[in-house]
């Protein structure tokens, strides 16, 4: 449904404002009362629970167990008790069977209890294995579980401890702080009942509530708002069509009347002075002037014959000098110029371009009128040299390891795989070296973490110190890094691990000396057909140096890496 008028806009409105605001209050209102009544529900079912408990330690304590039975089935008659039992701490229920009897009775010595005729196994109240309970054993207060029975509905069981105590030690024993377990189910019909009850009455909240807000509030907007606003808009709507004598009646006070006042200057404002504003066009080139964009336009003759205040102090020159030199002479680069003057695409996509250690991104077009005649160019650049630092630094973070300033396993990944199609296509070789700090656990449990950051970033600064410009480092994980060296054999590599090897080991890291053990792998020596064959195996050549005790360099062989 579309509302064209201002009052059905407004209407519809503050209906969606005021109809989110009641639904959200109603929401909080009703979950508030349903934890309330849940919480009730339960504060119940724990007060009868510790009144069972009570019981039970009485009638224990006296030395009547034999009427246990019998109380456990008058406990299931109360209102809203499905079902009630006692359990032992392995979830067997209790008072069915002679177990606990005999137990008590050798603990006495004596027939102090008389065993059952008629014993019962049910199945048990609780697996031994239950989580739940476990905690219950541990301390917590209780345990509330809540299940669905077709025939009965939503049923809440209610588990609680049975504390032992003096009370328990002449035939239980001191050992057991928990006796047993009470387990209550109840039927949350009634819970439920309230908890809709609830729901209902925040309904009929809402209801009643929106319907009298949005009555009230409706036919005061209409009546303060939308009327007046209409005569403006009818009015705007005259003027627009040429007539300017439509005025708008003004009636009371405040803003309404002062707009309609308002309306009604600007409309003898506009009569006025319609035929003079055709005279203002020059007052364009005040915008102009005001942008922070570089702005150069030149006539038919391609003569210079605007040029803002930004483009003097972008480019670094004076109004007269680019006046004098031309547009094609912005950037002393004319053939760049003119390229874009000439390009047949008008529309042509800007283009980044240095200047002056600036960044300035934008773009120079010739203009022609309707019939493809020249009629003047325009140049208009901005400049981007912030944001393209802050990219270039993005990019920075996003390919080096923070903690060692090498490259992060992302260039890594991407680099060897570029440098591997490169060497097939080529015919060059090319090295990957993977090192590892040697006993680096040591660092980390002996001095801290601290220390051992310390030592990876120590050996990231020798790395980049003891390689060519366009190698490249990289932290591979945790204390191993790898190296990609393009257009280096084995030799050459082996050299370079060599002396990156000795550059660690002379270097020292809070007066701790620090080893490194490598592995080398070159190709085509070994064939590999996908960079990770080629980690692969320089891996397996490091894991061969620290076997042959470390701090050594091993080259990988096809042999040793078929083994591998």
């Amino acid at each position: 449904m579309k509302f064209r008028r201002i009052r059905h806009r407004l209407l519809a409105a503050l209906a969606a404002v005021l109809l989110l605001g009641f639904i959200a209050m109603a929401y909080f209102y009703n979950q508030a009362a349903e934890i309330s009544i849940h919480n009730e529900y339960r504060r119940t079912l724990h007060r009868l629970t510790d009144s069972v408990i009570m019981s039970v330690e009485t009638i224990m304590s006296e030395s009547h167990a034999e009427i246990m039975p019998e109380f456990t089935k008058r406990l299931k008659t109360l209102p809203g008790v499905i079902d009630f039992r006692i359990a032992r701490i392995d979830g067997t229920e209790a008072f069915l069977d002679n177990r606990t009897i005999n137990a008590v009775n050798d603990r006495l010595g004596e027939t102090a209890f008389k065993p059952r005729a008629r014993e019962s196994h049910p199945a048990p109240v609780f697996l031994p294995g239950d989580a739940e309970i476990a905690r219950l054993f541990e301390g917590q207060e209780s345990v509330y579980r809540i299940e669905a029975s077709p025939a009965q509905g939503n049923l809440m069981q209610l588990f609680d401890t049975i504390p032992g105590g003096k009370k328990c030690e002449r035939c239980h024993g001191a050992d057991q702080k928990i006796r047993g377990v009470v387990k209550i189910t109840s039927s949350m019909a009634a819970l439920e009942r309230d908890m809709m009850s609830a729901r209902l009455q925040s309904l009929l909240i809402l209801i009643v509530s929106l319907t009298l807000t949005m009555a009230a509030t409706g036919y005061m907007l209409g009546r303060l708002v939308a009327e007046p606003i209409e005569a403006v808009t009818q009015a705007m709507s005259n003027i627009s069509s040429g007539d300017f004598e439509s005025a708008v009646i003004s009636r009371g006070k405040g803003e309404i009347s002062e707009m309609a006042e308002s309306f009604n200057a600007m409309r003898t404002y506009l009569r006025d002075t319609h035929l003079g504003m055709q005279l203002e066009k020059g007052k364009l080139s005040t915008l102009i002037q005001g942008t922070q964009e570089a702005v150069v336009v030149t006539d038919a003759a391609e003569k210079v014959v605007l040029v803002n205040a930004a483009a003097c102090e972008l480019l670094g020159k004076s109004e007269e000098q680019i006046r004098a030199e031309g547009i094609v002479n912005l950037l002393d680069c004319p053939d760049l110029l003119r390229g874009m003057l000439d390009a047949t695409d008008a529309r042509s996509d800007p283009t980044l371009i240095e200047y002056r250690d600036r960044w300035l991104f934008g773009a120079a077009s010739s203009i022609r009128d309707a019939t493809g005649n020249f009629i003047g160019s325009a140049a208009l650049f901005r400049d981007v040299t912030q944001e393209q630092s802050l990219l270039r630094e993005l990019q920075r973070l996003a390919t080096t390891d923070a903690l060692t300033d090498v490259y992060n396993r992302r260039h890594l990944d991407a680099t060897l795989k570029t440098e591997l199609d490169r060497a097939k296509q080529s015919g060059l070789p090319l090295s990957v070296i993977m090192l590892d700090v040697d006993h680096f656990k040591r660092f980390n449990d002996t001095y801290g973490h601290d220390q051992g950051d310390r030592v990876l970033k120590m050996t990231g600064h020798v790395m980049k110190a003891a390689l060519r410009e366009y190698d490249v480092p990289c932290r591979y994980g945790g204390e191993e890094f790898s190296i990609v060296l393009p257009a280096t054999g084995a030799a050459g590599a082996l050299a370079v691990a060599e002396r990156l090897r000795c550059d660690v080991e002379s270097m020292r890291v809070d007066d701790l000396q620090v080893t490194i053990s490598l592995g080398i792998a070159c190709y085509p020596d070994i064939a590999a057909a996908a960079p990770e064959a080629l980690i692969l195996a320089a891996d397996g050549a490091l894991y061969r140096s620290k076997d042959g005790g470390r701090n050594r360099s091993t080259i990988a062989t096809p042999a040793a890496t078929e083994a591998t």
